[in-house]
């Protein structure tokens, strides 16, 4: 799995990157299928149904990265990122 540094989040280029090939891993290593992306979010298919991440908590946690902040997983994401009702991300 190739890691890439993102200094900022390209919209554009996220809905390229999912359009071509809609499916990626968590960092546990688990295979999701994006599917779709709007303005404002990506949707993925979970094993309870579709759920989505809002642009904007991308865009907090690119930066917070960015900053050095590191985010181990759905708790740390909860903590430092987290502003929707998200429930089953815990399982990834």
């Amino acid at each position: 799995m190739e890691v890439i540094a993102i200094t900022e989040l390209d919209w554009e280029e996220v809905r390229s990157r999912y359009n071509q090939n809609p499916f990626s891993y968590t960092k546990t290593g688990k295979l999701f299928k994006v599917s779709k992306i709007t303005d404002t979010a990506i949707y993925i298919n979970l094993p309870s149904g579709e759920e989505y991440i809002s642009k904007s908590n991308l865009e907090k946690a690119v930066r917070l990265i960015n900053g050095g902040r590191t985010i181990d997983g759905p708790m740390a994401y909860r903590k430092l990122v987290y502003d929707q009702p998200l429930h089953m991300l815990g399982q990834y």
